[in-house]
């Protein structure tokens, strides 16, 4: 069986929003996002005409339980296909007797979803790879299968290294572009401030590391941007915190782990508590429902404000307040509170390092929560950064788990983030 590979059509765009625009309004609240994948998505690569429709959704049940409106919408649901992917739900839709729409329904942040996502990222600004990509397909378009997945199959080898090569190319953009806006959150403070805060910066090429005496937890206490995991790296590091009672933590990227590294960190008295979950996406601007408070971009007159209600709502000492007050009307930062009158509620900051953004800073008052405020302060953020020419924004936040719900984490996903891995806090503590 041969499978049809054809030029790239600009209207598959178009049929997608269409499309997706009636999924949104059939399945209503169970999508929390809902993306163009495949290579009908990438412009300008040849391609399958079959338009796939990535839906994430908060959970299996919630992914199962579209079933019956996307089979009012004349998608057919593939229950054999659960054997084999049990985590998916899979629909298509034919039209005039052809395959038009496929629908891979999952949890928002599995890895089938996010890693087909990043991969479509990746080809995407890499012609080198997307060329690779289209010459493989078309050649395999001319073979005549006897399997109905042969054509699938063929591409797994190659897909399987571009899609490693996606995960390290955004991997390494976002150790450093966080580590650059980890250190520019502290750059700009007076020596007062940091002496206050009994505060310490090392900054050596792309590794941030921060100190602050008054504080035992390993927020404020933390080292990120490493390229490496070995002794020479663990003295340095052990040698900055020398003197601080407390906690610190080496926040690791997945790919500089392996068991040996592991057995050393252990030897070092390095232990895991627990991981922090990395996304990025791209700079297009998104909806949001919206909030009933006033969401504006702030200046130094509001830093004061800005700091107090951030290391509140985090528990920070307030000793911090200079530090954190240095970022307000100073670029490459960019900040937005959310004010009920003339009373502030939430705020966020957003850093812009040429191409790439970080967002950090985000909280709300607890009186002042599920009012949308979290989801507008992302989206105006996102806003501000494709207004500057932004290319890609990363953000991290804490695991959702039932023990400690994360709303932040669910706030990211529904406004189009990719989650990238799970980076690991190995934290020592000194008596």
């Amino acid at each position: 069986m041969k499978t049809e590979v054809v030029p790239y059509d600009p209207a598959w765009k178009e049929k997608y929003l269409h499309e997706s625009l009636a999924i949104k309004q059939r399945c209503g609240d169970k999508i929390l996002i809902i993306e163009h994948a495949g290579s009908t998505s990438v412009e300008g690569l040849a391609a399958k005409p079959v338009i796939d429709i990535y839906i994430g959704t908060k959970s299996l049940d919630d992914a199962h339980s579209l079933i019956e409106p996307l089979t009012e919408l004349g998608y057919e649901y593939y229950k054999d296909f659960e054997d084999e992917l049990p985590f998916r739900r899979y629909f298509r839709k034919f039209i005039d007797g052809k395959r038009s729409f496929h629908i891979h329904a999952t949890h928002a942040g599995h890895y089938f979803r996010n890693i087909d996502l990043i991969f479509r990222d990746y080809i995407s600004v890499n012609k080198t790879a997307a060329k690779e990509y289209e010459d493989l397909k078309l050649q395999l378009a001319e073979i005549d299968f006897e399997e109905p997945q042969g054509y699938n199959h063929a591409k797994d080898e190659l897909c399987l290294r571009l899609k490693s090569d996606a995960l390290k190319y955004f991997g390494d953009m976002f150790e450093k572009t966080e580590s650059e806006a980890t250190y520019l959150m502290h750059k700009f403070a007076d020596d007062s401030s940091m002496n206050i805060a009994e505060f310490k910066l090392l900054r050596k090429d792309n590794l941030t590391a921060i100190r602050s005496n008054i504080f035992p937890g390993f927020s404020l206490n933390r080292a990120l941007g490493m390229s490496k995991i070995d002794n020479e790296f663990l003295d340095s590091i052990d040698d900055f915190y020398k003197g601080k009672s407390g906690k610190y933590a080496i926040q690791i990227p997945p790919d500089l782990l392996n068991d040996e590294k592991i057995e050393l960190l252990k030897k070092r008295n390095y232990n895991y508590v627990n991981s922090w979950v990395t996304f990025y996406r791209d700079s297009s601007p998104i909806e949001s429902k919206g909030t009933d408070l006033d969401i504006r971009e702030v200046t130094k007159e509001y830093a004061a404000d800005f700091a107090f209600m951030l290391n509140e709502v985090f528990s920070f000492p307030h000793e911090f307040d200079g530090v954190v007050s240095s970022t307000v009307g100073t670029e490459p930062w960019i900040n937005f509170m959310a004010f009920d009158g003339s009373k502030p509620a939430g705020s966020a900051g957003i850093c812009i390092t040429g191409e790439n953004a970080y967002l950090s800073f985000a909280n709300v008052l607890p009186e002042y929560r599920r009012r949308g405020i979290q989801g507008e302060l992302l989206k105006i953020r996102i806003d501000a950064a494709h207004e500057r020419g932004v290319k890609w924004i990363f953000v991290d936040t804490g695991e959702d788990t039932e023990e400690n719900p994360n709303p932040s984490y669910w706030n990211i996903l529904r406004c189009g983030f990719r989650l990238k891995y799970n980076r690991h806090n190995y934290v020592r503590i000194n008596e």
